[in-house]
């Protein structure tokens, strides 16, 4: 075959792989686009971040590119401390794996060549030193080209660079600046952040109303921290006036998405009749789904404030071995008021159960818990 024929019989593979690398950087683009819409609640999507990171776990690690192989190691990764998805449980090895992967995969190669989501994912490699040598000028650089394209979520974390410091001077008005131009495209977490700014007076003249608005544009997307913040804003007349009874109703929002601060707050407040008629049953259902989560002083208070319930038969039928079980586990708990509190019913209760004659009791109960008395 000479020079020409080979080229002939070459051309069409050739046609063939650029049509190809422009369908594979499409569907990137637009998985890419999806993922972010349910994560941060943009272009009038409700945030659903299990939606979003159920697309990235769907996507077999064969057919992960970088950037997806980057979010499967930082879902796993034990240093993101939050379960940001049911499906996934964390783990340092493979969380490492994936990275490396990511970098075998020319993640850099991608982000030279302008990929906004490589430029975003380096930045935050970079930033934590996972996968790389931890630079944080370096993270942004990166951070800053794709924020310079306009893509919100680089926006977004080169303002956190700014209001934290990492390798430049801290500058809360530039820092506000870039959260600005994030939330504007719809981005909840860069929401929450302007209204934290205002609501502080950080880079900007304090002002409780300008909070709100930027905490509601994020709640009425459906982000729970928002929704929480709305509630505290209601709750304590900050920006709007006092209302319990719409404080409620947003921490009642925020509760339903898994917030756990949420959970304990609506717990608190049928446990109490506040903003709400008092429902002993309802507060026992909330403080519960609080005292679920892995993390968070709330979910240790949860667990305290269940004790209380079982012991007393508030909500449901009085049960000292019940009440002894969550006293323990909050006691166990590292936050020390919860845990502090904790231990201090749980030997006091304890200690009632040895003064009485109950047999029954004393075996159930007091046997079990020796070691928290001494």
């Amino acid at each position: 075959m000479n020079v020409i024929d080979a080229l002939a019989s070459a051309a069409p593979r050739k046609g063939m792989n650029d049509l190809h690398q422009k369908i594979d950087k499409y569907v990137h683009e637009i998985r890419m686009i999806e993922i972010d819409e349910y994560r941060y609640g943009m272009n009038r999507k409700k945030v659903d971040r299990e939606k979003a990171y159920e697309m990235i776990i769907d996507t077999p690690d064969s057919e992960c590119n970088a950037v997806l192989s980057f979010w499967k190691g930082r879902l796993v990764s034990p240093e993101i401390p939050l379960k940001e998805s049911s499906r996934v449980e964390k783990n340092e090895n493979r969380a490492k794996a994936l990275y490396r992967r990511a970098v075998d995969l020319d993640i850099e190669g991608m982000a030279e060549a302008g990929d906004q989501y490589a430029c975003t994912c380096l930045g935050e490699m970079y930033h934590h030193g996972w996968g790389v040598c931890s630079n944080e000028s370096v993270a942004v650089k990166w951070y800053r080209k794709a924020a310079e394209q306009g893509y919100a979520d680089a926006q977004f974390k080169l303002g956190r660079m700014y209001r934290f410091g990492h390798d430049i001077d801290v500058n809360d008005s530039t820092a506000v600046e870039w959260y600005r131009k994030a939330g504007e495209q719809g981005h909840a977490d860069a929401q929450i952040q302007v209204g934290h700014m205002y609501r502080t007076g950080c880079g900007v003249d304090e002002n409780d109303s300008i909070a709100v608005e930027w905490f509601l544009k994020a709640a009425e997307q459906g982000d729970a921290v928002a929704q929480y913040n709305l509630g505290k804003r209601y709750e304590f007349g900050e920006g709007v006036d006092q209302n319990y009874s719409t404080a409620g109703e947003w921490y009642c929002k925020a509760a339903e998405h898994g917030h756990s601060a949420a959970q304990f707050l609506v717990g608190e407040m049928y446990e109490n009749g506040c903003g709400v008629d008092q429902n002993y049953s309802s507060a026992v259902k909330w403080y519960r789904k609080a005292a679920e989560h892995r993390y968070g002083n709330e979910a240790a208070a949860a667990q305290l404030h269940l004790g209380r319930m079982y012991e007393n038969g508030l909500g449901v039928d009085q049960d000292y071995a019940t009440a002894v079980e969550w006293y323990r586990k909050a006691a166990e708990r590292r936050y020390v008021d919860a845990a502090a509190d904790a231990q201090f019913h749980l030997d006091r209760l304890m200690t009632s159960l040895r003064n009485r004659k109950n047999s029954e009791v004393k075996r159930n109960c007091f046997i079990d818990s020796i070691p928290y008395l001494n």
